[in-house]
């Protein structure tokens, strides 16, 4: 009787037991100009919490919104990349500002061809802000859209 108990507590042992245990884990999460996303993993099922500013709503992904939400998660990541490429075309601008003015202040007998190489940088870091400025607000204008039809459903 003994033996045969130990048989069958090393045979237990020998397969791991499947613990079935309800765990959620975030995935994927994002924000920008007040929007913010989260896709939460259950078990098979999937979850987004999506919000603006003032509102959030928590629902499952189905067939029916999986474009939706895909539209918006895109739009948002977008806007922040734009956000981020904005901010370093600022920072460039100053940079070469301050060149500049160092440069001014050292030498005011500068090369032409040099002044001219300056302004181009510049020019270039305005252009580069001022792009990164209206992509960023189209796609936040298309996560607000998304974010809408998502809320109403």
């Amino acid at each position: 009787m003994f033996k045969n108990a130990m048989i069958i507590v090393f045979l237990l042992a020998l397969f791991p037991m499947q613990v079935n245990a309800a765990t959620s884990k975030v995935i994927v999460e994002g924000s920008a100009g007040g929007f913010h996303y989260k896709m939460i993993k259950e078990d098979r099922t999937i979850f987004w919490e999506i919000g603006s500013k003032k509102h959030e709503k928590t629902f499952k992904q189905n067939s029916e919104n999986k474009g939706y939400v895909e539209s918006f998660r895109e739009a948002v990541s977008e806007a922040e990349v734009h956000r981020f490429t904005l901010v370093a075309s600022a920072g460039y601008f100053v940079f070469v500002g301050i060149i500049a003015w160092i440069l001014y202040k050292k030498r005011s007998n500068i090369f032409w061809q040099l002044r001219l190489f300056i302004a181009f940088l510049a020019c270039g870091a305005v252009y580069f802000a001022v792009t990164n400025y209206i992509e960023m607000q189209a796609a936040l204008q298309d996560a607000g859209y998304y974010y809408g039809v998502l809320v109403v459903e």
